[in-house]
């Protein structure tokens, strides 16, 4: 089938079991892609992460593995960006993806103008209840595209049009939260209503589908305060959810979104 939104791929180059695996479950669903190779916060120094992302934000402090990691997706950004594609798809390795993958990326022409991020990801297990705008289209497969009224964090596997990642990378060297609260997460990121960013429902890409122990989890994550500190940034983070609540309350008061239970279905709903 021919692929009109190319992949890539994120991949440690210490970590070649992980392309296997990928590069299996790919081939099995008819999925070319492109390797980008990672950053590595083991070996890269300190100034070239800087140069990305700062090192404390509104979640407060960032571990160098989440740091690191968004410099990845900046890179594979701008991989994109030196190709003549309208859209791709970016992919952490440890991704699983539907049995209808293929059929989704073999025409863009269902992402609507002005949707400049498509969430293919249910993050974590179970189902999610969102706050989602009406459907606005569906994939290929069946599978609804609801603009997104709350936040879904992830950065497993999402499409962004070539003006959203124009958009992400304009802020090259100002990151101040890691890659999916910046593009998914409404309460701290500057770009998330800039991107009009949209989820797919059901589904169809998860991360729990592997048993692979974190490569970023040892590095820290947004770093854990404690004593006074901890109290200051859970009252930040209190704050920016509470600064949104107005506007999604106000959304779903008026049928301008709703409350919708998303998770990961491998096949797309039956017509």
């Amino acid at each position: 089938m021919a692929q009109a939104i190319p992949v890539y791929v994120i991949n440690l180059d210490r970590r070649p079991d992980r392309l296997e695996r990928i590069g299996a479950h790919l081939a099995a669903r008819g999925v070319a892609f492109h390797r980008q190779p990672a950053c590595d916060a083991q070996a890269v120094p300190e100034p070239e992460i800087a140069a990305v992302v700062r090192t404390h934000g509104p979640l407060g402090q960032l571990g160098l593995g989440d740091r690191a990691c968004t410099v990845s997706h900046t890179r594979a950004w701008e991989a994109f960006l030196a190709s003549d594609a309208a859209h791709a798809l970016f992919l952490e390795d440890d991704i699983t993806l539907a049995a209808d993958i293929a059929a989704v990326l073999a025409d863009d022409a269902w992402i609507p103008p002005g949707c400049h991020a498509v969430k293919l990801e249910k993050f974590n297990a179970g189902a999610s209840k969102l706050l989602l705008a009406p459907e606005i289209g569906h994939t290929p497969t069946g599978r609804a595209l609801h603009p997104m009224r709350s936040r879904h964090v992830g950065g497993g596997a999402y499409i962004l049009s070539r003006e959203g990642a124009r958009l992400a990378l304009a802020h090259k060297g100002r990151f101040r939260v890691p890659v999916d609260h910046f593009l998914f997460n409404d309460t701290v990121s500057p770009i998330r209503r800039g991107l009009g960013a949209a989820i797919v429902v059901p589904a169809m890409a998860t991360q729990r589908a592997q048993a692979y122990e974190s490569d970023i989890a040892p590095l820290g994550k947004a770093i854990r305060p404690e004593g006074w500190k901890k109290r200051l940034r859970a009252l930040r983070r209190g704050l920016a959810e509470l600064n949104q609540a107005p506007r999604q309350l106000w959304q779903w008061a008026t049928g301008r979104a709703r409350i919708v239970s998303v998770a990961y279905a491998e096949d797309p709903p039956a017509p």
